[in-house]
């Protein structure tokens, strides 16, 4: 009776499953008899089913709130709080999908108030508003009739659309707007104040004089001192050098867009419903698509109902802080209700009027525990239910320790990602694609517990083309080639280009205890011979998250989970790279853009493969994201569970928490 989380960033883990294996020590959990606690790594502290963008926050409000349809362990859809029926209407271009929308009736939001239909199209208005700046892609992920008229708030937006996309490119191709962009982002973030060394520690520049200067520009002592006279200068020179690696096109694409939206509510709110939503009584609705979308069923289905009166207090189109301000205190129809979030402990207490049955136990706590303590935390009796890391050392002190545990294929998988916006030169990127060496060390860490895949994309999904190849290769002289082709040159024991060294930093949270750790080693001891460096930073989980999502670092790995389907708009769409999207590796490319949109729109699966094979391989040849491993997942319970209240069929997509009001403890 639980919702999925959506597609998120995910550090190591999220979802539970099959296989069962182990069995009982003698150990209580610290949270006594009365609570179940789930071991966690450290959450951002959003608990907002709008604005999260980790797994693990989704994890607490996933126990206080659902969706209409959930999934079962075979990813089909099926019924929850409510029905939804799909009908295809008209053809051609004028074909639409009419989805028909019931709520069950009596059921009701942990506060004690009726939910009602008007709680869904909240939700729907919300994803939907011109300043909604989470991660979900549910404005753009379905094409629902109305919908840009409202974003737009703009009965004719779309002549105006045309006009902005009209100025964009003619801004882009003005020299002196051409600037002004560069002056405004700062070159792109690369000028950051004026006393800044822009080679770092490393470089023969160690001021932005020299910088002009080697590049055959001039600035006063006077004007280098003054940060906006300074600017203006190096902006001149990144156009004059430079101008390729910018692009001045998608930054007047999304600043033009944001004024026409803002030009739209200036004058008050136009439109103010979305014309495909439909309010048929206090329990139903319909939603009008247009044309047929693989998604959309899934994506009307699976967001969640939240009561408007409480996130809605204050609401009006354009303005969500109303929204944010209930990010650290969820709200819904779930079993459990949230009470804290204080010294790493968020702490959730049953919904006694829970409409699928009180739960058996009275609490629910996530207690923060590092991904490389978490087994130990298990055999001790610390947490009761918890994610170790699948590594064939964690698999045999499980079975030494007799704790059960549940193994199966995840529904994710890991990858090294490059922002070409930060490292614009393709050809740099190969480089150091050529320089990831994955096999032994996926096999050194897991055994049979994980294994290299070749393309961007789980390998349970059937569109996932299981003859894909290895693309680029591990292949130090072809990188050097590489890097050579892009401008580089060997001088005194150092890879250089214009006198500066090719730095690259790389983000790895856990670094210590990583399994793709010795990936990036060895391209470092590569790239020393090259006399390149690669800076392995070794952060915070958080914090390399912030970065990635700030554009702040050159190269990071991550993982992706709870994959559902085989549409990638939201991790490779153009879209996507705007601010709070999840494309961070900044791939723009129109035919990309195109092959999604057909993915999405074709319902026979033999097709689908065939342009989904066509895709991932255009996604590998722009040398921004390496896929590395695909795991098993691990989930471990303590003795202290009873394990005769666990689901009996589970999987990636259906487990534990989706009857987590049955889970008991041994009394």
């Amino acid at each position: 009776m639980r919702k999925r989380i959506t597609a998120t960033l995910l550090a190591a883990m999220m979802a539970i499953s099959t296989a069962a294996c182990g069995g009982q020590g003698q150990t209580q959990s610290s949270g006594g008899n009365d609570t179940i606690v789930i071991g966690s790594v450290q959450w951002n502290g959003v608990f907002s089913p709008f604005f999260y963008d980790s797994s693990y926050d989704a994890a607490v409000f996933s126990l206080a709130q659902e969706t209409v349809l959930e999934t079962n362990a075979s990813n089909e859809l099926i019924d929850n709080l409510g029905h939804i029926d799909e009908e295809v209407v008209g053809k051609g271009d004028n074909q639409k999908t009419i989805y028909t929308i019931k709520l069950n009736d009596g059921i009701k939001f942990s506060d004690g108030s009726d939910v009602t239909i008007d709680d869904l199209i909240f939700t729907y208005k919300v994803l939907a508003d011109p300043n909604y700046d989470g991660m979900d892609t549910f404005r753009t992920t379905v094409n629902i009739e109305g919908m840009n008229e409202y974003y737009y708030d703009d009965p004719n937006y779309s002549e105006k659309l045309d006009e902005v996309n009209k100025q964009a490119e003619e801004y882009s191709k003005d020299k002196e707007k051409f600037i002004e962009y560069l002056v405004d982002t700062k070159c792109e973030d690369m000028f950051t104040e004026v006393g800044q060394d822009p080679d770092g520690e490393d470089g023969p520049l160690t001021s932005w004089t020299d910088y002009l200067k080697d590049k055959g520009f001039e600035i006063s002592e006077a004007d280098a001192k003054d940060e906006a006279k300074l600017l203006k200068a190096i902006a001149e020179c990144e156009y004059e050098t430079n101008k390729d690696s910018y692009d001045a096109l998608s930054y007047y694409e999304e600043k033009l867009s944001k004024d026409l939206v803002a030009d739209g509510l200036s004058d008050g709110v136009d439109v103010t419903d979305i014309s495909g939503i439909e309010k048929v009584d206090d329990l139903t609705c319909k939603v009008t698509v247009n044309g047929v979308d693989m998604n959309a069923l899934r994506t009307l289905g699976l967001e969640p109902v939240v009561p408007s009166a409480y996130y809605g207090e204050g609401f009006e189109k354009g303005n969500l802080e109303g929204v944010k301000d209930k990010n650290g205190k969820p709200m819904g129809t779930g079993p459990y209700v949230f009470v804290s979030n204080k010294d790493n402990v968020v702490k959730m207490e049953a919904n006694e009027n829970y409409w699928g049955g009180a739960p058996k136990t009275k609490y629910v706590a996530f207690q923060v525990v590092e991904s490389d303590q978490m087994a130990d935390g298990i055999i001790n009796g610390d947490i009761d239910i918890a994610t170790p890391p699948a590594s064939t050392e964690t698999v045999e002190k499980m079975d030494n320790a007799g704790v059960h545990y549940d193994l199966f294929d995840n529904n994710g998988y890991s990858y090294a990602a490059i922002s070409a916006k930060r490292i614009p030169d393709k050809k740099v990127r190969e480089g150091l694609m050529h320089l990831m060496t994955r096999e032994q060390a996926i096999s050194t860490y897991y055994g049979k517990l994980a294994e290299v895949i070749e393309r961007p994309m789980t390998t349970i999904l059937p569109e996932y083309p299981q003859d894909a190849e290895e693309y680029w290769g591990y292949d130090p002289e072809k990188a050097l080639e590489c890097f050579k082709e892009a401008g580089y040159e060997q001088k005194n024991g150092k890879l250089v280009k214009n006198g500066k060294q090719l730095v690259v930093e790389v983000g790895v949270s856990d670094a210590s205890t990583s399994p793709v750790t010795p990936i990036f080693t060895q391209m470092k001891n590569d790239m020393e011979k090259m006399g390149a460096k690669l800076n392995i930073t070794d952060v915070n989980f958080s914090i390399l998250l912030n970065r990635v999502n700030s554009d702040d670092i050159d190269m990071w790995t991550m993982g992706w989970g709870n994959s559902q389907h085989c549409d990638l708009t939201q991790l490779f769409g153009s879209e996507y790279t705007k601010n709070g999207g999840s494309n961070r590796t900044w791939i723009k490319d129109k035919k990309l853009d195109q092959l999604l949109e057909e993915v999405r729109a074709t319902l026979d699966v033999e097709k689908r493969k065939e342009l989904v094979a066509e895709e991932l391989d255009l996604i590998m040849s722009w040398a921004t994201y390496m896929p590395l491993f695909q795991r098993k997942n691990m989930m471990a319970y303590s003795s202290n569970i009873n394990l005769d209240t666990l689901p009996k069929e589970q999987s990636m997509f259906y487990n534990y928490v989706n009857e987590i009001e049955k889970l008991e403890l041994n009394q």
